[in-house]
């Protein structure tokens, strides 16, 4: 696979740990004990993804995937304690991708990194350019553009945009646009994506244009492919 992983933890054992499993999946893993500490990994290495703790004594997770979506749409998946439900939602507002309860298994995380990195793959080679009003979204460079303004995008908005373009002027299965199983809490995390990207291409969130609500099924994302 040949790709650089970040990991962020305090935890040195659970960081050796997971370096010596995604090293055994042909990984570059980095390791970093602190915030302060991952910023300036950040500032001199490209990552194609990066893996961090929700709470450690240097920091605020939310605080650094704060920083990091200033600059890049670098996939993220948060680790976070188990049942802490406000984190992981805290987490996917602000940028976060994906997230992960522990303790877990290093195959679960493996498959999750997987998942993400094998998107953002497919997602650069699809050459799809779809307009809804005044906008328009290229998903050969991931670019959303209001008019000639360009519009910010998390990976995981860029993802759930793809998904809907995917099947556009039709109904997306909450379901399908789960990344994982579909349990409650990952039904969750989609319905707080969808509201974050509707924040950004709807003029009123609460009463939606172009990202519609369909009671007890999903979404459709009302479009035109040009």
């Amino acid at each position: 696979m040949n790709k650089n992983i970040l990991i962020v933890d305090d935890d040195k054992r659970l960081r050796e740990l997971l370096k010596d499993y995604l090293t055994e999946k042909n990984l570059q893993v980095y390791q970093s004990e602190d915030y302060n500490e991952a910023k300036e990994i950040l500032s001199l290495v490209l990552f194609d993804l990066i893996i961090l703790d929700r709470m450690m004594p240097s920091g605020d997770g939310i605080e650094l995937i704060e920083h990091i979506k200033q600059f890049s749409n670098t996939p993220i998946i948060m680790l976070t304690a188990m049942g802490e439900d406000k984190d992981k939602i805290d987490g996917l507002k602000i940028g976060a991708d994906d997230y992960l309860s522990k303790p877990f298994e290093p195959e679960e995380l493996f498959l999750r990194i997987k998942n993400l990195l094998d998107l953002f793959e497919n997602l650069k080679n699809k050459k799809i350019k779809i307009s809804f009003g005044e906008f328009t979204f290229d998903t050969s460079n991931f670019k959303l553009q209001k008019n000639d303004r360009l519009i910010y995008l998390t990976e995981g908005e860029n993802n759930l945009l793809v998904k809907l373009i995917n099947k556009r002027n039709d109904i997306v299965l909450r379901e399908e646009l789960a990344d994982q199983e579909f349990d409650e809490t990952e039904l969750r995390k989609v319905d707080v994506q969808v509201t974050r990207l509707r924040q950004k291409i709807e003029t009123n969130a609460k009463q939606p244009q172009f990202i519609k609500t369909i009671r007890g099924k999903g979404y459709k994302l009302i479009c035109n492919e040009i």
